[in-house]
């Protein structure tokens, strides 16, 4: 166990580097499919999430600490080049939802042809009984109360189980959600295909979708309707090139408008070129250990009648107390100066989205359990650590002063770890980072740095020494060993 799971903060600042830890059940399916694939760590992660989310969204909500009830629905974008193997790693953990739909079709093509049969007998008997209608009719009153109780007894066409939504106009996903199944996924890995589509003219449209508010559609040419209880999971797999054209081209901030920064973002490292295949064959047993229990979550979610009545999850007690901290922690970060000041929008949505995936996690591990555990928050606290830093490095990249900071950090590592204290300035200037060869670049990093480490700029006679270890009392012979050697 890591040694800040102990402590009360959000374990997230600049130049911080997550630790991608998984629960049990997911963790075997996602060594194996990083050990065959050889896929980004992140991307395989987001898949498996997304995955989750769209099975169990049906089934459970989650009650916040702050008392509000929640979908566990995601909405997550991976950011990767083409040849990261995006459509294989989505296929591996979206595939068993797309057999389960493909299974469900054929059931309801057959219901589909009874209704339309029970259908047809229904509109011929209500013809005839039309039919003995007249002006002068006594019976005409009998006539029409039939008319009514036949109206009643109309055949209920069977939904289409239609699950997964790739390829769509915003017509057909709000029409599926009415008519069809109220739990769907929308996404692809083909994300250019999305971002180039009508459905994301207006992206703010999927903004009451990932809270489950009520929606009203407002249609011209159709009678306009009501979405009630309505759960939606998304995953828009996309290059680059593709997101930065539809940040470009977007006639809206889809900053602004808060469609990004309920997403979970992940921009992993590219694995290209460092991929080699063997040969071996390997394992797939926790693979189809975690699709087995996809199956089982999502055949639960099909089952239900009434959505209205999801498995409540809770936060226990020890929980949810580190819950709020985490949550004050990143309302402290928001405030000028602090790591989210930039993102208030991606901050302000953060705990929410640890609580939804601390439910995900608790409730695909221990199935008969509804009150989520502290190890369960933990997991989900140092994943949402992992898909924050990417949110901020992709769109809220920090100032020179700060990148250049962790560059120094890492290059005093070894000076701090073998015991030297003092080092002159001007031979970090000569020998330190490429990045602060400048004097007011290496100033700006060093006040940086000062603010939080113990760290002191001295004077020794007209040299300028920086002091490592300023906290501690002066060492006169350390200093003079020291700058013996590096000056």
């Amino acid at each position: 166990m890591n040694s800040y799971y102990y402590q009360k903060s959000f374990p997230i600042s600049y130049g911080y580097v997550p630790n991608l830890t998984v629960a049990p059940k997911m963790e075997k399916a996602f060594e194996e499919a990083r050990a065959f694939l050889q896929a980004p760590d992140g991307m395989i992660l987001a898949c498996q999430l997304t995955s989750m989310a769209t099975a169990m969204q049906g089934v459970f909500n989650v009650e916040i600490p702050t008392r509000k009830i929640a979908p566990v629905s995601l909405m997550v974008m991976t950011i990767a080049q083409s040849g990261e193997r995006k459509s294989t790693v989505d296929n591996l953990f979206m595939g068993e939802i797309k057999s389960i739909e493909k299974e469900q079709e054929a059931v309801y093509q057959k219901s589909l042809k009874d209704y339309n049969i029970q259908m047809d007998i229904h509109k011929e008997k209500k013809a005839k009984l039309k039919k003995t209608i007249t002006l002068d009719n006594a019976e005409n009153e009998q006539t029409t109360q039939q008319l009514v109780a036949l109206s009643e007894q109309e055949p209920t066409k069977p939904r289409a189980p239609r699950v997964i939504y790739e390829d769509t106009t915003s017509e057909a996903l709000l029409d599926g959600l009415k008519n069809d199944l109220p739990n769907v996924f929308f996404g692809s890995s083909e994300g250019d295909l999305i971002f180039k589509s009508r459905v994301m003219s207006n992206a703010a449209n999927f903004n009451p979708m990932w809270s489950g508010d009520d929606m009203t559609v407002n249609r011209k040419t159709s009678p306009s309707f009501k979405l009630n209880d309505i759960r939606l999971s998304m995953h828009i797999m996309v290059q680059p090139d593709t997101l930065q054209n539809f940040l470009n081209k977007s006639n809206v901030n889809v900053r602004d408008n808060g469609f990004l920064s309920r997403m979970l973002v992940c921009e992993p490292l590219s694995t290209c070129g460092f991929r080699q295949a063997n040969g071996h064959r390997h394992s797939r047993e926790g693979i189809e250990e975690f699709n087995c229990r996809i199956r089982q979550l999502l055949e639960q979610s099909l089952g239900l009648v009434d959505y209205r009545h999801r498995q409540k999850v809770v936060f226990s007690s020890a929980a949810e107390k580190v819950w709020w901290n985490i949550y004050n922690d990143i309302e402290t970060k928001m405030a000028p100066g602090g790591m989210y000041a930039c993102a208030r929008d991606h901050a302000s949505k953060l705990s929410e989205n640890i609580a939804r995936v601390a439910a995900l996690i608790h409730c695909f591990e221990h199935p008969d359990d509804f009150e989520i555990s502290l190890e369960s928050l933990w997991l989900a606290v140092e994943l949402l650590s992992y898909f924050s830093n990417d949110f901020m490095r992709v769109f809220c990249p920090p100032p020179k002063y700060v990148l250049d900071a962790c560059a120094l950090n890492e290059w005093l590592k070894p000076f701090a770890a073998s015991g030297i204290r003092y080092i002159r300035k001007n031979y970090i200037l000569q020998y330190g980072p490429n990045c602060i060869r400048k004097k007011a670049d290496l100033q700006a990093v060093l006040d940086y740095i000062k603010q939080n480490n113990p760290m002191a700029e001295i004077m020794i006679d007209k040299t300028r020494v920086m002091d490592l270890f300023c906290d501690l009392p002066p060492d006169n012979a350390k200093l003079a060993e020291n700058l013996a050697h590096y000056s």
